[in-house]
């Protein structure tokens, strides 16, 4: 029986080598999305190489493009998804609170903290035809308020904090019908976004750490699929780091 999945924001970074290492599996059907389909050139040729790669539009921080996926999604997976990688988000907030412009919350929010949670909406039906059941959020280590690092991201851990919330919600409220629910922190990326954040962290203690732990896409994208290879019923609920242990909320 073939496995589908479905990632949002793919056509690059993690998202992009999620699909592509999935895609080199038997039984396996990935549904991807991009903001610009047309652009998404790695991710035609992923489809053109093994036909087993679905390409959608969405742009998570717009509620008309989210509205609009059901219709995408009743010619690709009218059979149920198994897997939800909610990936897409934005990672571009760099000032304190107290210097960070209402621009910067507002875009956060919406992208990283609601623009998921209607994307959940949409995919609901889709994953209960299915017995697999799993969600996993894209969270980020300084979402974590149990282990506060001292490094101003403002809007970009707070959305990601709230995102959080979400993730314990759900997995309560979709206990009963055993989905399994987990947020996962990628870890500290060399990704577009994470090479960016190199540039603009001024503290130079805080840029070595980082850089010290940074990994590849390859690698988050390898470790990331191992822990959904993983999971059971037992995850449900659980803050994941890319490597399987369990983060403090």
């Amino acid at each position: 029986m073939t496995k589908v999945y479905f990632i949002s924001g793919a056509n690059r970074g993690i998202g992009f080598n999620i699909a592509k290492i999935l895609a080199q599996r038997p039984d396996v059907k990935v549904i991807t999305t991009a903001r610009n389909v047309e652009a998404a050139k790695e991710l035609a040729e992923l489809k053109a190489s093994t036909g087993k790669v679905e390409i959608l539009q969405l742009d998570v921080s717009s509620e008309e493009s989210i509205d609009a996926l059901d219709a995408q999604l009743k010619k690709v997976a009218e059979d149920g998804v198994d897997v939800f990688i909610s990936n897409a988000g934005i990672s571009d907030s760099y000032s304190t609170v107290l210097e960070a412009p209402r621009k910067v919350w507002t875009h956060h929010y919406t992208t990283n903290a609601l623009g998921p949670i209607l994307l959940f909406q949409v995919l609901y039906p889709y994953l209960l035809k299915k017995k697999t059941r799993q969600i996993s959020f894209i969270s980020t280590g300084a979402a974590s308020i149990g282990a506060y690092i001292p490094f101003s991201s403002s809007a970009y851990g707070q959305s990601k904090a709230a995102l959080n919330y979400s993730v314990k919600e759900i997995s309560s409220e979709l206990d009963a019908e055993e989905f399994t629910v987990i947020a996962l922190s990628p870890g500290m990326v060399t990704t577009d976004m994470g090479q960016d954040a190199f540039k603009r962290i001024a503290d130079p203690v805080v840029l070595q750490s980082l850089k010290d732990m940074s990994i590849t896409p390859e690698v988050s994208a390898t470790s990331q699929i191992e822990v959904y290879d993983k999971l059971t019923r037992e995850s449900n609920g659980k803050f994941l780091s890319f490597d399987g242990t369990e983060l403090v909320w």
